[in-house]
């Protein structure tokens, strides 16, 4: 199984070649992340088990960074390590993940590369946020005698019939995680059909939803970079991908048309694609968000929230929880199979609308102009996260009980 994992690898390594170089040369991409991929190197000073977490991009390591606190309390002589896949994730990890002893990338998880780098972590637990699974990773950890849990978990219809597919890869796979902390029933129901025991699945809910909320002492020197009057009634289109600003942008014309005092915020959700965007839309009342770490404050100062991500195929959705929990009337498109059970808890409690492109001018038209109907979402949001905040409470607890760390820190 290793052997031909490492040749799977290398096969799509040399696919995927020219466009990671394209993406590099020319697009801006994996500026620093290809390399330090290619050649990470293990922290150096480490010193009391390692507990090492490990996240995608920048949502997952938001996610990661509530359990931070809770580790840290619990197990102060734990050196805390995070590592990330994306740049975004980098720097994000940077900013709301003070507590980490060492932040750094991931390498490529080829088995020559991933062995050495492990054994000289030597963690006592490894925490994959949401399941970023790497083989070797998982591999090499539980040789060494590591724990390995997945929390914040969740697995899309089309990744489980992935797994389904390859069912010899997948057993291996899954029989070396320890255990899964989960965000939900229908996440669960999937879990259960890959063959992984009942007893290793605990739903502790969605991490995402203890994220601190931005800081709001600042708001008025954002409003003036961004040109906005306190008059002003401002919509947010958040973590948008190519396609969905041009299609949002075209559904808002109208309502731009009949209100001067309207702006749009565009906030794309990878950084190469700012001066793409900017190049694509021109309108007075239109601004495209170039910084990276402001959308949270965005919302603040928005009437109305369209999350991105979910407006065309592929994506499956992005945190439609962020506006919501402040308050602001949220809106989403169809395609949010990356999150079921956030998409079902928002649209249940009434604290957001799942609209096709279709309807969209028809719901931004009311929640502009019935202020009673948009005043009533913003509450249910409000109530909504207070109900289901404490995820990264539940998740440490569930794994601090189960998982034995005295011994090893007893053992170092």
């Amino acid at each position: 199984m290793p052997f031909f994992y490492d040749l799977t690898l290398y096969f799509f390594l040399i696919l995927f070649f020219p466009k990671l170089l394209i993406d590099y040369l020319f697009k801006g991409k994996y500026r620093k992340s290809l390399f330090a991929r290619l050649f990470s190197e293990a922290p150096k000073g480490i010193t009391g088990p390692v507990i090492w977490l490990h996240a995608v991009s920048m949502g997952e390591t938001k996610a990661l960074s509530t359990l931070v606190p809770h580790i840290r309390k619990t197990h102060p002589n734990t050196f805390i390590y995070v590592t990330t896949v994306t740049e975004t994730g980098q720097e994000q990890a940077k900013k709301s993940v003070p507590d980490a002893d060492a932040i750094g990338y991931l390498p490529l998880d080829f088995s020559w590369i991933i062995k050495s780098f492990v054994r000289k972590i030597k963690p006592t637990l490894l925490i994959l946020v949401e399941g970023d699974y790497w083989y070797n990773m998982i591999k090499e950890v539980k040789k060494g005698g590591g724990k390995v849990v997945v929390v914040n978990g969740k697995l899309s219809e089309k990744s489980m019939k992935r797994y389904l597919a390859v069912r010899s890869f997948s057993r291996s796979l899954f029989k070396s995680i320890d255990h899964f902390c989960i965000q939900g029933e229908s996440y669960l129901e999937r879990f259960l059909k890959l063959g992984i025991s009942a007893e290793n699945l605990t739903i502790t809910g969605n991490l995402k939803f203890d994220i601190p909320g931005a800081k709001v002492d600042d708001l008025d020197e954002l409003r003036v970079a961004l040109k906005l009057k306190a008059t002003d009634r401002v919509i947010t289109l958040g973590s948008t991908h190519e396609g969905e600003e041009e299609l949002l942008y075209k559904s808002l014309i109208p309502a731009l048309a009949l209100d001067p005092t309207l702006k749009v915020l565009i906030v794309p959700r990878h950084p190469e694609r700012f001066a793409r965007v900017k190049k694509l839309i021109h309108h007075p009342q239109v601004l495209v968000v170039d910084q990276m770490g402001i959308l949270p404050k965005c919302y603040h100062l928005s009437h109305l929230a369209i999350v991105g991500g979910s407006f065309v195929k592929g994506i499956g959705g992005h945190d439609i929880f962020e506006p919501a929990k402040i308050g602001i009337p949220t809106l989403y498109g169809p395609y949010m199979d990356q999150q079921v059970d956030l998409d079902q808890g928002i649209t249940d409690a009434g604290a957001g609308m799942k609209v096709t492109q279709l309807h969209l001018m028809e719901v931004v038209e009311k929640l502009l102009n019935d202020h009673k109907f948009a005043f009533e979402m913003g509450e249910k949001g409000k109530r909504y996260a207070h109900k289901v905040m404490g995820a990264s409470f539940r998740t440490w607890n569930q794994i601090d009980s189960n998982i034995s760390l005295e011994k090893k820190e007893e053992e170092v």
